[in-house]
Parts: structure tokens; C-alpha cells; sequence
């Protein structure tokens, strides 16, 4: 969900899919698949991440600076509009409600159990990024302290905070929760075992482990085709398995390896024509924006097309609102997301922030 400077075509492509996936596993249409896209989006971020932290003049405040200008114009904006809707219009909304207090906590990436006992933010596809702002806060930290044996001191932190939730969820099994605890310490443990017992934060080393193996080898001497053929069987078994066995084996895994293989296409991808790569890698630029705003998209679609013309979902209707969402997040990078971005990054710039190198 998040660019790097340095384009890598495969890896914006594979964040179009990836975006692309999660429309369709919210349309709800059989078949049912989609939400490894989340996965995969998790796994190249990883990797993304740490192609920044090896650059030489990444700095804590530089690295910081970029994300937060990345993620969070946007993110601030959408929630913002998702809280006004709640106001005006609350029927139009569902079980989102419009409180400030939510509001506040989706606008610091602080995670929170609704009402009814989901861990989601105003803008539900948010939940993701607050995983992904602990991340880059871990990273920050590491990279205060050097950036010798990056990879290992953020594979421990990431490991600690799944060891955390696990803990924590063993010991919720052992000691039941007393009647006569207080209701806010029930829901702060049950908060703390919904965020951290997740396989996720594995996803983020995987990534990060499929840099460091790009890096050793660049350049498989496996034909293009059978790449091609183990790409879609991975991808085959993401759809196949979703949902059926533990996430992290029959998504995770599987995920890390659809991007060591996808950049073997790399060389393959410039001899596109340019127009065509122009706009996969286009999608893969807006991934993000789409991502944040398809809810939307796909309620528009389903209440205003479907349910006035009397369409019964289908997988024609389903390609239908992934195109459609695909074309808003791409329009909403265009005329916001970017500038945006850019906005934020030319205002963060002159904050002049300390640019002290790291070893």
C-alpha cells in the first residue's frame, strides 16, 4: 500500500492485484476469495521497507517523514468524510457511528474494539494500517539505534509482539475472565489479544527476508515460462485455500513467494509496450486510494445499479465493481492522494528535521 521512490514495476503490479483482490472479496460473489490480497500487500510492504532502510542517506526523520506523508493525507481525509457521512447521514453507514472519540483513535492508528466487539476503525480498510504504522514505528526505533543487524533487531520486535497476543490469548484460556473484573480491563485484554495474536507481523519479516534474498540473487536462470506457471499456481492456491487453514501457511508463505517470482519478471515487464506498463504500473500507484476509498465504491455499485435494476450478483457484477473501483482510486489519486502526498511532503520539508546519518 505504500511507494517507494525507486519503482520496482513487478512489485506496483502486484499491489494492483492485490488491491484488485480485495474489491472482489468484498463483493461477496461466489466463488469467494480476495482477502490475501491483504497478505500480499503486508509481504511487499516488508520488502519495501527494508529496500528504503538500506538506502544511504535514509535517516529516522527521513524515513519518518515519508511515511507520514504517504499514509496519512489521505487516510485523514477519507476518515474525516466517513465521519461526516455518519453525521448526516447514519442510515447510509451501517454500524459505524459518528463519535469523536472513534474518530480521534482512527486519526493516531490506535486500534479499538466497536461496540459490537470488532477491532476496526471508522474507515474499516484502516485496520490494516495500523498494523502498518507499528511497523514503521518499530523500524524508526531500530533505526535510531543503527542499522547494524536491521533485519534481526525488527524480526525480534515483530516476533515479541506475536508472542505477546499469544501469551496473552494462552493465559485468557487458563484464567477465564473474573465477573468481578472491571469491564475496561476485560476489553483492554481482549483489545491487546485481537491486535497482537496475529500472524501479520510475520508477513512483514517475510517480506523483509524476500529483499534479502533479491538482493543475494538477483537473477534466477529459470525460464520465463515456468515462472509465469508457478506464479499462477500460487496464486491458484491463495484463492483455493483462503480461509481453510491457518493464515499465515496458506497466505503468508505463499504471498513472499509470489514476489521472488514476480521480480524475475522484471526484466520482461520493460519490454512492454509503454503505454501498457504505464498503466498497470499506474494502478499499482494508485493501490493505496483505491484500497481506502472501494467500500464506498462497491456500496455505491451495489445500492445504486444492482439493486435498482434488479441485477442478481454474479461474477460478471463482481468484475464490474473491481473495474470501477480500480477507475475511482485511480481518479482519487490523481486529483487528491498525490497532491496530497506532495503537499505534506513540501510542508514536513521545511520543518528542516535533524538529517543525522546512521550506520
Amino acid at each position: 500500500m505504500n511507494q517507494a521512490s525507486e519503482q520496482i514495476y513487478s512489485l506496483q503490479i502486484l499491489r494492483a492485484v492485490a488491491a484488485a483482490s480485495v474489491v472482489y472479496a468484498h463483493t461477496f460473489t461466489a466463488p469467494q476469495f480476495g482477502s490475501f490480497g491483504v497478505d500480499l500487500f503486508f509481504v511487499i510492504s516488508g520488502f519495501v521497507m527494508y529496500m528504503i532502510v538500506q538506502r544511504p542517506d535514509t535517516t529516522p526523520a527521513s524515513f519518518l517523514a515519508a511515511r507520514v506523508a504517504r499514509i496519512v493525507p489521505l487516510y485523514w481525509a477519507v476518515t474525516t468524510m466517513v465521519l461526516l457521512v455518519a453525521w448526516l447521514a447514519p442510515q447510509l453507514m451501517g454500524t459505524t457511528v459518528a463519535n469523536l472519540g472513534d474518530y480521534l483513535k482512527s486519526l493516531l492508528f490506535i486500534p479499538y474494539l466497536r461496540a459490537d466487539g470488532i477491532m476496526v476503525p471508522m474507515l474499516m480498510p484502516g485496520w490494516t494500517l495500523n498494523y502498518e504504522m507499528l511497523f514503521y514505528l518499530t523500524i524508526l526505533g531500530v533505526l535510531c539505534v543503527g542499522k547494524l543487524a536491521f533485519f534481526w533487531s525488527v524480526s525480534a520486535v515483530l516476533l515479541a509482539y506475536f508472542f505477546l497476543g499469544s501469551l496473552d490469548e494462552l493465559k485468557s484460556l487458563d484464567q477465564p475472565e473474573s465477573p468481578d473484573q472491571p469491564e475496561s480491563q476485560d476489553q483492554a485484554k481482549s483489545l491487546a489479544r485481537t491486535f497482537f495474536h496475529t500472524t501479520l507481523w510475520l508477513e512483514f519479516i517475510l517480506g523483509m527476508l524476500c529483499h534479502a534474498i533479491h538482493e543475494k540473487v538477483r537473477v534466477w536462470r529459470i525460464p520465463k515460462k515456468v515462472i509465469c506457471a508457478a506464479l499462477v499456481s500460487f496464486f491458484a492456491l491463495l484463492a483455493l485455500f483462503e480461509g481453510r487453514a491457518d493464515r499465515f501457511l496458506v497466505a503468508g508463505i505463499p504471498s513472499a513467494f509470489i514476489v521472488l517470482f514476480a521480480l524475475q519478471l522484471e526484466g520482461a515487464l520493460k519490454t512492454l509496450r509503454a503505454s501498457v506498463l504505464r498503466a498497470l504500473v499506474h494502478l499499482g500507484d494508485a493501490s493505496y486510494a483505491t484500497y481506502l476509498s472501494h467500500m464506498f465504491v462497491v456500496g455505491v455499485v451495489e445500492r445504486i445499479l444492482f439493486a435498482r435494476t434488479g441485477v442478481e450478483k454474479n461474477i460478471f457484477t463482481a468484475i464490474f465493481t473491481v473495474a470501477c473501483a480500480l477507475a475511482a482510486g485511480s481518479l482519487i489519486y490523481r486529483l487528491i492522494d498525490r497532491p496530497l502526498s506532495n503537499g505534506a511532503r513540501r510542508w514536513i520539508k521545511r520543518l528542516r528535521l535533524p538529517s543525522r546519518r546512521i550506520a
